[in-house]
């Protein structure tokens, strides 16, 4: 079994010796134990916000005799870290009293984005689940909550004594009635209006119920906690949770038993598929698989095709060898008519072609002189250079 009780504190190195001083056990969440002061502190500069509340405090207590340090330190931590993702936390256990139980001490500036760690009232029921759920997990009691925690005044105890009904009971039977019946926190303020008369009035964190037959009023917290605000609230968050989760279940269970029924009718189709090639027919051995008989009959004709295909082929090779024979026969027959047509042009025509052969070696004859010419040109004006060298020589002499 255990208790939850949340607080804080303007001054966190106070609350961390005090803490510190007197643990059996210490561990850290993102933050060693031993430096826990200095690391919670660096965090609050870093982000500018050492100001106001500096850190958070969760007191977690167990029933005697029921946990060791070492398990009691083991939920803190594994709590701290559900309910305080992003701050570094530190989980002292102490053993000074009947009872073993955890100060977790959260730094209250988030070390991820800055923020800042939030705890009220309606924290403090999901703190409560959380605690309870990782007691169960390990076989641990839990704190049973009373189904609607009433607070009398002592005119309502005389009331009760007398056997007499009070009008505040009259509120608390119809708050409980449409807790009931509504889905959700805005339906249930509708219909206590609508149904019954009744005002839920709101402000800040507290409730007022007001009775517009008789103009009677009382606060929430006069009635009792259960009829609180945030109680209220939290109970129909509860149920939203456990409905979806229920839901969940129930849409993975209807997924599966489609999913199952998918495969029945695939498998059924296939088994139709299958199902004509299964046949069986009777001859003089017994049965036989048709599936094989099929395949029998395609080879046959499959080499019945094969040995005509074959046939042909080699029909069409001796075809095309009487073909290609005569052929060559065509094109000897030709040549042979040509060469003999040509002949006579063969011998007339060195006789023909004497004049051309006479002009050619005219022509060469004309360039060999030609070239004999330019050279005899040649020599002798390369003769005649140096006479005109020392032509000007002299004339340059004399002009001096």
């Amino acid at each position: 079994m255990a208790t939850i009780q949340l607080g804080n504190t303007k001054v966190a190195n106070r609350l961390i010796s005090y803490a510190e001083k007197r643990a059996e056990v210490r561990e850290g969440v993102d933050c060693p134990a031993e430096y826990a002061k200095a690391q919670f502190k660096a965090t609050r500069e870093l982000w500018g916000k050492n100001d106001g509340i500096q850190a958070h405090h969760v007191i977690q207590s167990f029933k005697p005799g029921e946990v060791t340090p070492e398990q009691a330190n083991e939920i803190g931590r594994e709590l701290a870290k559900e309910i305080a993702k992003g701050h570094e936390a530190v989980v002292y256990t102490h053993t000074d009293k009947d009872h073993i139980h955890n100060h977790i001490v959260i730094n209250s500036v988030s070390f991820e984005d800055g923020k800042k760690y939030q705890s009220t009232k309606k924290d403090l029921y999901n703190i409560r689940e959380v605690s309870d759920r990782l007691c169960l997990e390990r076989d641990l009691s839990v704190v049973k909550e009373k189904s609607a925690e009433v607070r009398y005044t002592q005119a309502e105890k005389a009331l009760v004594e007398q056997g007499k009904h009070s009008w505040k009971d009259e509120i608390r039977e119809k708050i409980d009635y449409e807790k009931q019946g509504s889905k959700s926190y805005e339906e249930f303020k509708q219909n206590m209006i609508e149904k019954h008369g009744i005002e839920v009035r709101e402000r800040g964190k507290n409730t007022t119920y007001y009775n517009h037959e008789n103009g009677k009023r009382v606060r929430g917290n006069k009635l009792g906690e259960a009829y609180e605000k945030e109680t209220i609230k939290h109970e129909f968050e509860k149920r939203d949770r456990e409905q979806s989760q229920e839901r969940g279940n129930t849409d993975l269970s209807n997924e599966q038993s489609r999913g199952s029924a998918r495969a029945e009718r695939t498998t059924e189709a296939n088994e139709r598929l299958e199902r004509p090639h299964e046949k069986l027919h009777q001859n003089e051995h017994g049965q036989v698989d048709s599936r094989e008989n099929d395949l029998r009959q395609r080879d046959r004709q499959h080499q019945d095709h094969k040995q005509a295909n074959h046939d042909g082929y080699a029909l069409d090779i001796n075809e095309a060898r009487k073909a290609l024979e005569q052929q060559r026969r065509n094109v000897a027959k030709g040549f042979d008519r040509f060469t003999t047509k040509d002949e006579p042009e063969r011998e007339s025509s060195p006789s023909a072609n004497e004049p051309n052969k006479q002009a050619n070696r005219a022509e060469i004859d004309r360039d060999k002189q030609h070239d004999k010419d330019r050279n005899g040109e040649y020599e002798q004006e390369k003769s005649a250079e140096p006479k005109r060298n020392i032509s000007k020589d002299i004339e340059l002499d004399f002009e001096r």
